[in-house]
């Protein structure tokens, strides 16, 4: 049963999130935290602003203690209208199911909790770059007569992908097509591939500043075009972290 409710409810999360106030209920509680400093985190990449207006990460809150209790209290929010309202101000996602871990479920006959964890890519699919996330999402449901259940209380939790979902979720699945061609080719010719992407990463660095890890970055994202991904890097160069570049 949780398993269908999860494929649908992210299926018109992606497409139609409108579509899902008949999911919530009317007196659920809901609340975005962005995950920054995670000791796992692959590789940073700056979020959308939308995310940074509902973030209530508690340890990101400074000032006096009358703000805190303030601010935490803001940035609940409650009502299934005011809850769809927020997640259709969020960037666009396309949630991977085969990365989908569910966690921590919890059964009785008023209630059902469970935990998702998973990565999606951001950003419309005609955007050149697509930010790859980790979530964590934690679902507390109540009984619904009409559609089964709905949800009282979600906590959303995004952050940057670790290194272990990067090379499974994006070196792995970035072009299946080149990956079985390759494996077709002789040895000699996969090397040469190889000796010439290095080249390409060296020369990149060399010119953008950016780190060896951050220029196979590029143009992994380009797909090893280089001037694609010199296109790329000057678009997006304000939104790359510090420590990308060279010191």
């Amino acid at each position: 049963m949780i398993i269908g409710y999860v494929q649908k409810y992210f299926n018109c999360y992606d497409c139609n999130r409108e579509g899902l106030l008949s999911a919530y209920n009317p007196k659920v509680t809901f609340s975005l935290c962005l995950n920054m400093s995670s000791q796992c985190t692959n590789r940073s990449f700056r979020f959308e602003d939308a995310y940074y207006r509902d973030n209530r990460n508690l340890k990101r809150l400074s000032g006096r203690e009358s703000y805190h209790d303030e601010k935490r209290s803001k940035l609940l929010h409650h009502g299934k209208i005011d809850t769809v309202n927020l997640i259709t101000k969020l960037p666009p996602t396309e949630h991977d199911p085969a990365s989908f871990r569910l966690d921590s479920c919890y059964f009785s006959t008023n209630m059902i909790a469970f935990s998702l964890t998973g990565v999606f890519k951001e950003g419309k699919s005609t955007d050149k770059v697509r930010p790859l996330r980790s979530f964590y999402r934690s679902f507390v449901c109540v009984p619904d007569p009409e559609i089964q259940m709905t949800i009282i209380n979600d906590q959303y939790v995004i952050s940057n992908i670790t290194g272990y979902q990067y090379k499974k979720y994006f070196q792995q699945n970035r072009r299946p097509n080149d990956s079985a061609q390759a494996s077709s080719e002789p040895s000699t010719s996969s090397n040469n591939v190889v000796d010439e992407q290095t080249r390409m990463i060296k020369q990149f660095s060399t010119e953008s500043k950016l780190n060896l890890e951050w220029s196979k970055y590029c143009l992994d994202h380009a797909q090893w075009n280089y001037e694609q991904a010199a296109k790329i890097f000057m678009e997006y160069k304000d939104s790359i972290p510090k420590e990308a570049f060279l010191v």
